[in-house]
């Protein structure tokens, strides 16, 4: 499933900004979420959801560097839908972003 969580990220005397991400869902408290800014990659993500009902981040599980060309065209959509060995063979061929046929 497709949410969005909201980011906060705190750059030290005070200055704190929240940003809401588009995500998919692998379990109440696993996320991917996917960069195209600095990172250019791929994270999986642990939230937690508040009592409100909203998702928060809580810490970065692992990050996938992926090529800045394929994250060019890229779409989190693209990962929606996939059993847990078509996201791993998608992420493996490096097929982000393009047509593997």
């Amino acid at each position: 499933m497709i949410k969005e969580v909201t980011y906060r990220y705190d750059f030290g005397e005070g200055d704190i900004v929240f940003e809401k991400k588009r995500v998919i869902e692998i379990s109440e408290d696993v996320v991917i979420r996917v960069s195209k800014e600095m990172e250019s990659g791929i994270m999986v993500d642990r939230v937690a959801k508040t009592r409100e009902g909203y998702y928060v981040y809580v810490e970065e599980v692992t990050l996938l560097h992926v090529g800045e060309e394929a994250m060019e065209n890229f779409e989190i959509d693209e990962l929606y839908g996939l059993s847990a060995i078509g996201l791993l063979t998608k992420l493996s061929n490096l097929t982000l972003g393009r047509d593997a046929s």
